[in-house]
């Protein structure tokens, strides 16, 4: 079983000052999974966050708090990651996907893979780490978006946490462990 908990935190440019920028250092990169009966081979827990100031609202309000899937093949939502299950592991990259500045480049590890979607692109597309059973990483990022009806700019930053288990942990198995790895491709986004 995979565990993927997916953060988002988003900002414009109201909170591109110092006390904003110091709420945003305290924001935590985990959270205590929902409770549930209902279990698969992969699952995913979804926290989207807008800051306002110095808080940050909830702004995800979905029927349900965890999606099941029966395969990490049928898991298309997660941004800039890659899954690709082995027998007894789960390596897990970090690729960049042209949408967000800065563009990140780097190493290609599919450039040579003509079934891949990264063949011959020069983009960042690298493996983050691999985990085996009872493992827990956490890979973060931040970019630069563009609100395209008005041309304002707004500012993320994405973790992602992963655990492999057996069966279903604790709730808490997020914020009382410290991830095994930890990747991170963080941009400077904006000049003071």
């Amino acid at each position: 079983m995979l565990l993927i908990q997916e953060i988002k935190l988003t900002w414009d440019k109201m909170e591109r000052n110092a006390k904003s920028a110091n709420a945003r250092n305290q924001f935590p990169f985990a959270y205590t999974l929902p409770q549930t009966n209902t279990y698969d081979n992969v699952m995913l827990h979804i926290q989207y966050f807008r800051q306002h100031n110095t808080q940050f609202l909830n702004s995800y309000q979905p029927r349900r708090q965890i999606y099941c899937y029966s395969s990490i093949e049928k898991l298309h939502l997660l941004k800039n990651i890659s899954i690709v299950p082995y027998e007894n592991e789960y390596e897990v990259c970090f690729c960049g996907d042209g949408y967000s500045w800065p563009y990140m480049r780097g190493h290609n590890k599919d450039y040579y893979n003509i079934k891949s979607q990264y063949y011959g692109k020069d983009c960042l597309n690298e493996v983050a780490f691999t985990l085996k059973q009872h493992q827990y990483g956490r890979i973060i990022w931040n970019g630069r978006m563009v609100e395209f009806d008005t041309g304002e700019w707004y500012y993320n930053i994405y973790v992602y946490n992963f655990y492999v288990a057996d069966k279903m942990p604790q709730n808490d198995i997020f914020i009382s462990h410290t991830p095994d790895f930890v990747y991170k491709k963080m941009s400077m986004l904006y000049r003071h």
